[in-house]
């Protein structure tokens, strides 16, 4: 048996989620578990291991009825602080606006105690027409987070607010 630090996990293949919908799409891990909830709005969550519940990646869209304004944005990272104080003894170490490509949100990082471990959480809360996407990465621990934290951020980078079809995306990019 060795000693020392772990390997950090790699995966051996990529799958593509699209919602039925067209409303989002992203690329995860084909190893990890992908639960999807049974509502008409996209409710994913991507768990790498069963045995931590706790530590996953958790993407939701929601129908705001009306585009939110860009002008509403200080409200919305108000709400994002009020929020994330409501979490037991939550230390918010990063809190800012993002803006993407045309579209506005807001991106934090935290951690927070769940019984007696410190979870670190990093969320990103974005706006797209009238609707609202969240995608939110979670450790059960901090050492969990940092562990996972880079296929984590490759997920989230590819969250999308369309269906992505890979026939499509090789035939523009070899334009």
């Amino acid at each position: 048996m060795t000693s020392g630090p772990r390997a950090r996990p790699a995966f051996t293949s990529a799958s593509i989620y699209n919602h039925p919908s067209g409303l989002l799409s992203f690329l995860y891990a084909s190893e990890w578990h992908l639960q999807v909830g049974e509502q008409a709005l996209p409710a994913v969550t991507l768990t790498p291991d069963l045995a931590d519940p706790v530590t996953h990646i958790a993407v939701t869209v929601t129908d705001l009825g009306a585009p939110l304004l860009f002008e509403d944005r200080a409200t919305v990272v108000e709400g994002v602080r009020e929020g994330l104080k409501q979490l037991e003894r939550c230390r918010i170490e990063s809190l800012t606006e993002l803006n993407l490509e045309g579209r506005w949100g807001v991106e934090w990082q935290c951690t927070f105690l769940a019984g007696d471990a410190r979870c670190r959480r990093r969320g990103r809360l974005f706006f797209s027409g009238r609707y609202q996407y969240a995608v939110v990465l979670q450790g059960s621990t901090e050492a969990r987070y940092a562990y996972w934290q880079g296929m984590f951020e490759w997920t989230m980078l590819t969250v999308a607010t369309a269906s992505f079809h890979l026939q499509s995306w090789t035939q523009s990019a070899s334009r």
